[in-house]
């Protein structure tokens, strides 16, 4: 398989629709700060600062394909409570058809609610349903079995928590393969894969597999051997085993399996890598790609959400750039990329500018940006932005000025845009502090009106 085949395999699907069926989670986080220790027990107070509130479980999934470009459908359970409004809300904001999301009496929605003071987890607080109040599974086979035939894909997203009975799994598994609509399971972990039998595709992690087959995966042969039993004991076409790091296994039998590994030398954080994966083999597979241009592309999704702390999703063409480009910094972002992630315990300090001639003041400038304490942004013109306004190209590429604005320790995030100025970035970022250089304090600042607009509070450094 060549590069322009993979590259095509993923540019040419659009639009693919596609059905997430799973475990609807709320994600809230509290962040704040402690200065005390509680007088009625030896417990921190944390004072609570900001809120925040995701997508969690089966919605992580719905945001990945969401972000690729898919139009989804979700089927699953909330309560009559607030969490279950909330989640729904999101689910509406974000596009997506949730007519499938049935509001039951007595159904407690899930929520796994995060308190953390400046980068430190104090406490995580789960509601779940109560195991023992039944799900309308009569309702979601009806759903189920109306709506597959009219997908291109079924990613069941399986966390346990009692929505997905056997009856129901096996009703997607006989709608899917009735109708040849390839169906990926991303299961719960069980000793018990049969429940997910004529699935075209499981994608166990590294964890769920060792609590399957009973023994733990030190290397390759240890792989190779557990997805043998696993696909023996379900039948199934295709399994992908997750390795986060150390990227997948693509494994269709005894001698025809693909070991790909992930392609960063950066590993920040693994969570997430397995829904990018499971997300983006259902994509693909919805359009029509072959499996190991699926799984070429999964483990390179894997690759660049293991490069970021939390979790990320990313748009096609994000991918299809960092095919392109190869590896770079983890800190260099699309403005897309950054509006996602953005850190919401610490401050955003922004700054500007061409970078286009770097020299020791550019950097004693921004070694200056430790001093805010925050989480800083440096954002590039590209060159298109810099031809434009000067008549010729800068001395460095956008890449290679990117690269060695990341190399700055005191920077964390590196983004290019294409505009003439920063006033488009700075209203979607909205930092809390715009840092310029001190020979702008008399000038007339072309993103003051995006400034103002924000609140942003703006500092001038001294220029060497």
């Amino acid at each position: 398989m060549n590069d322009p085949d993979l590259r095509r395999a993923l540019e040419k699907i659009v639009s693919p629709r596609i059905l997430v069926v799973g475990d609807l989670m709320l994600d809230h986080y509290s962040w704040g700060e402690v200065d005390r220790i509680s007088p009625e027990a030896p417990i921190p107070v944390m004072r609570v600062l900001r809120e925040d509130q995701r997508l969690g479980g089966a919605g992580n999934v719905v945001m990945n394909l969401s972000t690729l470009g898919a139009e989804v459908l979700v089927c699953g359970v909330t309560g009559k409570d607030e969490t279950g409004n909330t989640i729904r809300k999101l689910l509406a904001e974000n596009g997506v058809d949730y007519s499938g999301v049935i509001v039951a009496e007595n159904y407690r929605s899930c929520l796994k609610h995060r308190m953390i003071a400046g980068q430190t987890h104090l406490l995580r607080m789960d509601i779940d349903p109560d195991p023992e109040t039944p799900s309308p599974q009569k309702q979601l086979i009806d759903y189920l079995e109306k709506t597959i035939p009219s997908c291109d894909a079924v990613i069941v997203s399986d966390y346990g928590k009692g929505l997905l009975s056997s009856a129901t799994l096996k009703a997607i598994a006989a709608c899917g393969k009735k109708n040849k609509i390839p169906v990926v399971g991303d299961p719960r972990s069980t000793t018990n894969y049969k429940i997910y039998q004529n699935f075209t595709l499981i994608k166990p992690n590294r964890k769920e597999a060792e609590a399957a087959v009973g023994f733990k995966l030190k290397d390759q042969k240890d792989v190779l051997k557990a997805a043998e039993i696993l696909q023996s004991e379900v039948k199934l076409k295709y399994l992908v085993i997750s390795l986060d790091q150390d990227g997948l296994l693509l494994f269709s039998g005894p001698q025809d399996y693909h070991f790909m590994a992930a392609e960063t030398q950066e590993v920040f954080d693994v969570v997430g890598a397995g829904d990018a994966v499971s997300s983006l083999l259902t994509f693909m597979l919805a359009g029509k790609a072959e499996i190991e241009q699926a799984a070429y592309w999964a483990q390179l999704a894997a690759s660049m959400e293991i490069q970021h702390v939390g979790v990320v999703s990313f748009s096609k063409n994000e991918l299809l750039q960092r095919f392109d480009i190869g590896e770079t910094s983890a800190k260099i972002m699309t403005p897309e990329q950054l509006c996602r992630s953005l850190p919401l315990e610490q401050p955003v300090v922004f700054t500007n500018g061409f970078f286009d001639e770097i020299s020791a003041g550019h950097l004693k400038f921004l070694h200056q940006l430790k001093t805010l304490k925050g989480f800083n942004v440096v954002a590039i013109n590209s060159d298109q932005s810099i031809i434009m306004q000067k008549g010729r190209p800068p001395l460095l590429n956008e890449r290679e000025r990117a690269l060695l604005l990341s190399a700055i320790e005191a920077v964390d995030r590196v983004v290019i845009f294409n505009e003439q100025d920063a006033s488009s970035l700075i209203r979607s970022i909205r930092p809390q502090t715009v840092v310029k250089g001190e020979h702008f304090r008399k000038k007339k600042l072309p993103e003051k009106d995006a400034i103002i607009e924000t609140g942003a509070k703006l500092e001038y450094f001294p220029e060497y």
